[in-house]
C-alpha cells in the first residue's frame, strides 16, 4: 500500500514538473518574438517622426513656393503629434499625402525644383525604412498570433496574460505617387 501511495505522488509530481516545464517552454517562445515586435514598433516611431517632420517642411515649402487654399493642410498643421497615437499619426500622414499630391499634381513647377526634389528624396529613404520596418512588424505579429493559437504554444496562453499586438496599415499607393523619383 505505501508503494502504491509513492508511486502515486511522484506521478503527479511529474506530471506538474511536466506541466510547469511545458508552460515555462511555451511562455518563453511567445516572449522570444516580444523583443523584436517592441524594436520594431519603435523603429516605426522613429521613421513616423522623421515623416511628420518632412511633411512640415513639404508643406512649408508649398506654402512659401505656391498659391494655396486658405484651409490646406488644416489638419495637419492643427495635429500635435506629441499627444497622439501611432495609429492617428499614421492617418493624418496619410491624409496629408493625398493633400501634398493635389499640389504635385497641379504645379508642374514643383517637380522641377531642386529642393523640393530633394524633400522627395528624403522622403523616399524614409518611407522605404517605414514600409521596410511595417513589413518586418506585421510578418512577426503573424507570427505572433499563430504561436498564441497554435498547440502545444498556445496552452502558455491560457496561463499567461500576453499583449495583443496589431497589423499596422500601410498605405503604398498615394506614397508612391508622391516619392515616384521619375
Amino acid at each position: 500500500m505505501n508503494n502504491v501511495i509513492i508511486l502515486i505522488v511522484s506521478i503527479i509530481i511529474l506530471l506538474i514538473l511536466f506541466i510547469i516545464i511545458f508552460l515555462t517552454i511555451g511562455k518563453k517562445k511567445i516572449n522570444e518574438l516580444l523583443i523584436p515586435l517592441d524594436i520594431s514598433k519603435d523603429e516605426i516611431n522613429n521613421y513616423l517622426k522623421q515623416k511628420y517632420k518632412l511633411y512640415k517642411e513639404i508643406i512649408n515649402f508649398i506654402k512659401d513656393n505656391l498659391s494655396i487654399k486658405e484651409d490646406a493642410f488644416e489638419n495637419f498643421l492643427s495635429f500635435n503629434p506629441k499627444e497622439c497615437l501611432q495609429t492617428e499619426l499614421i492617418d493624418i500622414l496619410d491624409k496629408t499625402t493625398y493633400e501634398i499630391n493635389e499640389y504635385v499634381d497641379n504645379y508642374d513647377e514643383l517637380l522641377k525644383n531642386k529642393d523640393f526634389l530633394d524633400l522627395k528624396r528624403k522622403l523616399y529613404k524614409v518611407q522605404v525604412g517605414l514600409e521596410a520596418t511595417i513589413d518586418y512588424y506585421n510578418n512577426k505579429i503573424s507570427i505572433y498570433n499563430k504561436l498564441k493559437e497554435k498547440s502545444p504554444t498556445s496552452f502558455a496562453t491560457k496561463f499567461f496574460i500576453f499583449d495583443e499586438y496589431n497589423d499596422i496599415k500601410n498605405e503604398k499607393e498615394e506614397i508612391s505617387r508622391l516619392i515616384n523619383l521619375n
